[in-house]
């Protein structure tokens, strides 16, 4: 018989793929995330499929890039007929319960989930019933991109409340409540087959870098690596996201680094506090833990804040799994997606979507690009087994327009469509430019694109025509896609 696996699915919200221990990038300690990496394996080129939270967790639900499931927005929400990973280990034997930022639209639906607790909105009413308030910062205009908005965001003094009460720790707090109460109501012996999925899901350290001290602190800015510089041949749609940011000078630009670490360096301990406590209910060892963020975080480099655009330190994500049937101490170098999450989590826990078995009847691993989604199954990776060097990974935006990014080893395209028909090409090379200093901008066109990077474009453009037209919320009003 099958003995079937917790799985605990760990995020936090805009968390750069470099900004960990183990990197030696930046100076920032995550030892239990260090830990995690060494007892379990680490995929190098995980890129998310659109740098923006509620498109990125439409895919890590279910398995689509956005040309399949039409968000490329945060006022959107997915049809609720397509499979999603609570919905289908639901229908499996898993109890699923969400606790942290799921970030769904309208943002009490379910997606599957049983249970659902500790939304990030949930918090401030929290807040408000323990009689403590936090001041709010100007609106400007309406969108997070306005200066006012801006200067306040970026100058946030230290939490002035108990740490307990900051947004990591509360999230932190309602998982090991929930996790009591599972251990409480579910059978886990190794042997039982009542296992629960849970996705826990931090905001922090997305901005406002706020931590209760000693994390406000910690990091000296002046120990921080400088911003890369901002680079002049930059594509039309890029250059209209980096004037917003031109307000922020460079000492505060370096100090919100800082404490950017000292919440990922908080984030860290509060991952050990979840650790321990499955240690305590003694199903570790039993539990897949699968550590990711949604996107990455520009932190001033290239003179840009936030996300959207296709720099590995915005489209790449930390992807770690740590459990049983997951080789130690593996670096897989090959890139990957987070749409292969859903196929991924069902190869692992041996159940089928329809034509998953061969004619025998015998289960076989789920291959790319089959009927029910834009991923593949990482599960013959987690055996040692080779990914496919051939697949190209794709992520998109529609952030001042659209423009997808194509990934295969050191090769990097990124398309930017216009209105009028034109369109700009970007090239990296990852190997002799890792830090993507050189964009190689109008030195190709589409017909220096090798044969396979050229279809994958064509294919996501084709898929993402059926949606050109629809529209989506933002700031009380409706806007077009892609505009």
């Amino acid at each position: 018989t099958t003995i079937m696996k917790n799985i605990l699915l760990i995020t936090a919200d805009q968390l750069r793929f470099d900004a960990l221990g183990y990197q030696g990038v930046f100076p920032v300690e995550t030892p239990n995330l260090d830990r995690l990496a060494r007892e379990g394996t680490r995929f190098e080129n995980a890129y998310c499929s659109n740098p923006l939270c509620v498109p990125s967790r439409a895919s890590i639900m279910n398995g689509l890039l956005p040309a399949g499931h039409g968000i490329y927005y945060n006022g959107s929400g997915w049809d609720t007929a397509l499979p999603t990973i609570p919905k289908e280990l639901g229908e499996n034997g898993y109890y699923t319960v969400a606790v942290g930022k799921m970030h769904f639209f309208p943002k009490r639906r379910y997606h599957g989930f049983h249970k659902r607790i500790a939304e990030v909105y949930e918090h401030n009413t929290w807040l408000a019933e323990q009689g403590l308030t936090v001041p709010k910062g100007p609106k400007g205009d309406g969108t997070p991109h306005h200066t006012e908005s801006i200067l306040h965001e970026y100058n946030k003094p230290a939490w002035p409340h108990d740490p307990e009460t900051y947004l990591t720790n509360w999230i932190t707090n309602r998982g090991l409540k929930e996790l009591d109460d599972i251990a409480g109501t579910r059978d886990l012996d190794p042997y039982a087959n009542e296992p629960f999925f849970m996705w826990l899901s931090y905001l922090k350290p997305h901005t406002p870098c706020d931590p209760p001290e000693p994390y406000y602190s910690m990091v000296d800015p002046d120990s921080v690596p400088d911003p890369l510089p901002p680079t002049e041949n930059v594509p039309e749609q890029l250059k209209g996201f980096r004037k917003n940011w031109d307000c922020l000078s460079e000492g505060e630009v370096r100090r919100l680094r800082a404490r950017y670490l000292g919440n990922i360096a908080l984030l860290d301990e509060q991952i050990g506090r979840v650790i321990d406590r499955l240690k305590e209910m003694g199903v570790y060892e039993n539990t897949l833990i699968i550590f990711s963020s949604d996107h990455g975080d520009y932190l001033g480099d290239f003179g840009i804040q936030q996300k959207s655009f296709m720099h590995d330190i915005s489209a790449k994500v930390p992807l770690i799994v740590r459990g049983p049937g997951v080789e130690a101490g593996q670096v897989i170098n090959e890139a990957v997606s987070q749409v292969d999450l859903l196929p991924t989590l069902m190869d692992y826990c041996q159940l089928s979507y329809p034509d998953t078995r061969d004619d025998a009847g015998e289960r076989i691993h789920l291959d790319c690009y089959t009927d029910f989604g834009d991923g593949c199954s990482l599960v013959p990776a987690f055996q040692g087994n080779d990914i496919s060097p051939e697949r190209v990974v794709v992520s998109e935006s529609a952030v001042y327009g659209q423009h997808i990014m194509l990934k295969r080893g050191s090769e990097k395209y990124v398309y930017y469509a216009h209105a009028d028909g034109s369109y700009e090409l970007e090239f990296f090379d990852a190997k002799a430019d890792p830090q993507e200093q050189n964009n190689h901008l109008g030195e190709v066109s589409l017909e220096d694109l090798p044969d396979d990077f050229r279809s994958t474009l064509e294919d996501t453009l084709s898929r993402s025509r059926q949606h050109y037209g629809k529209s989506y919320a933002f700031g009380g009003n409706l806007h077009r896609v892609f505009t």
